[in-house]
């Protein structure tokens, strides 16, 4: 008789990146060029916050018009490029045992860049600095910018929602098809006999993952859809648009491509930390329930960012206060408890990528401290609109999906490559860690003494907290740098690498 939690049997040995018996060259092409585009505009937004960090530390002036399309530009930018990358590598953890389609892969990435570029050009060229929140009515009524620059916004925004779109059905499609129904890779009837039917082989986690991320990509790219098409008759003058329908249109699009650049890349441990500690990530009955909770948890706790409208229906109210809390659980342990695992005794090397892993750990687990705090009514109503929040979400993104993306690249290099690490980059992941620490640790103090957030000038007695966090800014972009400059001596080989995958005549 099977007991209770049993694993069915499954290939013990570690998945490797390229695929031996196929081609998946193609795909990881795809995957690398995401993971270059995304990080690389994600140093250059990185610059934008710089700014704002100096002009709130009153060691430059930047006038406030300006500030706020900086502000918007970071916002929206930093959301979809780390989003971009993340999907890059979650493709190529995947394309090793799934077919991936490289074109649509492509498609999904011109949309992407389209939606990209009308952000960057509405914010730097048309003025516009509504927040990337983007909330009616201001986008189409601001005094500072034209209607045309709304417009373009929208239009970027419905670019970048329809690249979610296009990649997430394909990813969904490929994983249904190589796996017999979307029932199997979420491994429902593992699931819900409690692990006592083994008779089907499971899905590997990055696979589980994969489909879990889909359909809430689906859903938050439908609810962006849902959002825009209103608000692009409403700039024609043709209807008007409730106001609470609108704001939770756009929080469920915006703050599900957040938690999805979050959740994504912890799906690239998955995929990378066995490589290094020699042990396989096995897909457990704990694994399966916890990430198939979260394609319900992830949509259920956006409404915390509405606990201040009166008007907001009760049971959202509590449906967020009770998914904020219960979305922390599941990943959040198996997750952590699942790498510490991996790692204890296994004599791992310490190089480059899983230092970055083992930190994203720890910044995805005191992010989500913060975030849960946030999003407790009674804390929520004092800290929501200080620093505090810029604190939680930047440790959890910065620290935690970003630090994973740039862990998850070191590791497709060294493979694609089969080339070690100079032994001085892992000088670079401390620069990174210790600057965005202290980065963090001040926009944390700064929400605890109730300096405001998105204030474009700021009082001379919060200045200093700014003042601190510039010198472990400039430490975390040399670490930044040295990441980039070791990466690039060696992307030109690793994309040679790909070939290695490509089907023989």
């Amino acid at each position: 008789m099977a007991s209770a939690f049993a694993v069915p049997p499954s290939p013990p040995a570690i998945t490797p990146l390229l695929a031996p018996d196929r081609a998946n060259g193609a795909a990881i092409r795809a995957a690398l060029a995401y993971m270059v585009v995304g990080l690389g505009t994600f140093l250059l937004l990185g610059l934008l916050g710089l700014l704002m960090r100096l002009d709130q530390g009153g060691l430059i002036v930047i006038p406030p018009a300006w500030f706020y399309r900086i502000m918007t530009l970071h916002g929206a930018g930093m959301v979809a490029t780390i989003l971009l990358a993340a999907l890059g590598g979650l493709a190529a953890a995947v394309s090793a045992t799934t077919r991936l389609k490289a074109r649509v892969l492509w498609i999904a990435l011109i949309l992407h860049l389209i939606g990209t570029g009308f952000v960057i050009l509405t914010t730097l060229v048309g003025g516009f600095g509504a927040g990337w929140t983007v909330l009616y009515p201001l986008p189409s009524h601001g005094d500072i910018w034209p209607l045309s620059a709304a417009i373009a916004m929208y239009v970027g925004y419905l670019f970048i929602a329809l690249g979610l779109l296009v990649y997430c059905l394909h990813m969904l499609y490929a994983l249904a098809r190589a796996h017999g129904g979307l029932a199997n890779v979420l491994a429902l009837r593992y699931l819900f006999s409690f692990g006592r039917d083994t008779r089907s082989a499971l899905p590997r986690p990055p696979e589980l993952i994969a489909a879990v991320i889909s359909i809430d990509g689906i859903a938050a790219a439908t609810s962006g859809v849902v959002y825009l098409i209103p608000m692009f008759a409403h700039a024609a003058g043709v209807t008007s648009v409730n106001a609470l329908f609108a704001k939770n249109a756009v929080l469920l699009f915006g703050h599900t491509m957040a938690n999805l650049s979050i959740y994504v890349t912890a799906g690239l441990v998955y995929a990378a930390l066995p490589t290094f500690t020699g042990r396989p990530w096995r897909t457990t009955w704990a694994v399966v329930c916890a990430w198939d909770l979260i394609i319900i948890l992830m949509l259920a706790n956006y409404s915390h960012h509405l606990y201040a409208d009166f008007a907001q229906p009760l049971g959202l109210q509590l449906l967020a206060e009770l998914g904020s809390y219960a979305v922390a659980l599941p990943s959040f342990i198996v997750t952590v408890v699942g790498a510490l695992t991996l790692i204890y005794r296994s004599a791992i090397r310490w190089t480059v990528a899983p230092t970055l892993l083992m930190l994203g750990i720890w910044g995805w687990v005191l992010g989500g401290i913060g975030a849960v705090l946030d999003a407790t009514i009674p804390v929520n109503q004092v800290m929501h609109n200080t620093m505090w929040v810029p604190a939680h979400f930047h440790t959890y993104y910065l620290l935690g999906a970003v630090a994973f993306a740039w862990g998850y690249l070191f590791y497709m290099v060294r493979e694609l490559t089969a080339d070690r690490d100079a032994r001085m980059v892992r000088v670079a992941a401390w620069l990174y860690g210790i600057g965005g620490a202290g980065f963090i640790l001040m926009l944390f103090v700064a929400g605890g003494h109730s300096v405001p957030r998105r204030y474009a000038v700021h009082l001379p007695q919060w200045q200093v907290y700014a003042r601190i966090a510039v010198p472990f800014v400039l430490l975390l972009a040399l670490g930044l740098a040295w990441f980039s400059w070791d990466l690039g001596t060696r992307f030109r080989a690793a994309w040679r690498g790909t070939q290695s995958a490509e089907s023989k005549p």
